[in-house]
């Protein structure tokens, strides 16, 4: 049967399936994965055991699987196994066309070079990873992205672009759908007076009528927002405006960090009741967990984001980050000038690094509180950015449970 844009990830004996023209996954034990290879390799639904059509059934309602072509790669299924690595996030581009007055990227300045770039695939060869973002800066810059998104695609890469909105024209939706980027993630600070004021006059503008662009190609669009405080009240009326007006596929609030051009700026943000008001109302996410959120119960020493184990970050002049945050940190994993990303990855959770080495008995402020069962300490690489030190409480995380 034909196999449509999936991979399997294979992590700690489980087995993740992946759409990677959407965010769907769906955790497969070992016996669920070779049901799932059988059924792949019958030519017909007639062929197929009671357990082989209950799986495709749910693939084919999702896209996923259709009927058997007789074409052997397409009855394939990519599994990746080699490494723990399940996202690379790109910093395609340092640059960008706007000064957004809340911006917290520590950018290089530079655009990716075409050098780097192959650096960057050949780690993504060898460690297989299952997401590839391309972020900025302004992603939209680089001259390098037909290419790019071709190479993704032929590795079976999940691409998740993230940008303000402004560049996007006919040609760019049209790649974009083409090359079967999952989806378009666009900054958009509620309406044209809020959002104009953050980020330039005219931007509002040139935002809109980019994601109307992508969503008429068929390119998902997830709207990421600011909410201050002139907005906090107005999250229905944002909703309803992207939902049923732009055709996005979903919203991501959250607050203004006081890092980079926000930095002494608190006018931007919100206060800390607030936050935590939004976040009870299910508005905000705590951010930062993942489903390994416990396992340093056990004994883990990494943190539980993944930083540095399940993600990583590659700015534009080919530093390696355990995370953006990372990159505000200036603190690098290491530099594709002189090792390869296979070698930088694979070698750091021995170096002795904060995001792969944690004492998390350091934190005595944080295991002292009674909401740590539910916050777990929130983001150790934010927390240093917010309070100096990889023990200290996060600012953010606290605000959330209404301790700020």
């Amino acid at each position: 049967m034909k196999i449509k844009n999936c991979a399997v990830k294979l992590l700690r004996g489980d087995a993740w399936l992946h759409h990677t023209a959407s965010g769907y996954k769906v955790r497969m034990n070992r016996e669920g994965l070779e049901t799932l290879k059988s059924m792949a390799a019958r030519r017909s639904e007639a062929e197929m055991t009671a357990n082989e059509r209950l799986i495709y059934g749910k693939l084919a309602a999702k896209g996923m699987a259709g009927p058997d072509t007789a074409l052997p790669r397409d009855r394939a299924i990519p599994i990746k196994s080699s490494s723990l690595l399940e996202s690379v996030e790109l910093e395609f581009s340092g640059r960008c066309n706007l000064r957004c007055a809340h911006c917290f990227a520590a950018l290089s300045g530079r655009d990716l070079a075409h050098g780097t770039l192959e650096k960057v695939f050949k780690g993504i060869d060898a460690l297989e990873p299952v997401t590839l973002a391309l972020t900025g800066g302004e992603p939209l810059l680089s001259p390098l992205l037909p290419a790019a998104l071709e190479m993704a695609e032929a590795r079976h890469l999940r691409v998740v672009i993230t940008t303000n909105g402004t560049l996007v024209e006919a040609s760019t939706a049209e790649l974009l759908a083409r090359r079967g980027v999952a989806k378009a993630v666009v900054s958009l600070d509620f309406f044209e007076d809020t959002h104009d004021a953050l980020r330039g006059k005219g931007s509002f503008g040139r935002a809109v009528a980019g994601i109307k662009l992508l969503v008429a190609r068929g390119v998902p669009v997830s709207i990421t927002a600011m909410v201050q405080e002139s907005t906090a009240g107005r999250l229905d009326e944002f909703q309803k405006f992207c939902l049923q007006e732009l055709g996005a596929s979903g919203i991501r609030y959250s607050s203004v960090m006081p890092i980079g051009r926000a930095e002494g700026r608190p006018e931007l943000g919100l206060a800390g009741g607030k936050i935590a008001e939004l976040f009870s109302k299910g508005a905000i996410s705590a951010s930062g967990g993942s489903e390994r959120a416990f396992s340093r119960l056990a004994g883990e020493r990494t943190f539980y984001c993944g930083a540095g184990v399940g993600e990583c970050f590659v700015s534009a002049d080919g530093k390696v980050y355990a995370c953006h945050y990372f990159q505000n940190l200036d603190e690098a994993m290491g530099d594709l000038s002189d090792r390869s990303l296979e070698e930088i990855y694979r070698s750091y959770p021995s170096s002795g690094a904060a995001a792969v080495d944690f004492d998390w008995e350091g934190l005595k402020e944080c295991r002292a509180c009674v909401h740590f069962s539910a916050c777990r300490g929130g983001c150790r690489a934010r927390a240093r950015l917010l309070g100096g030190g990889w023990h200290a409480p996060d600012e953010y995380s606290c605000c959330i449970h209404g301790l700020r």
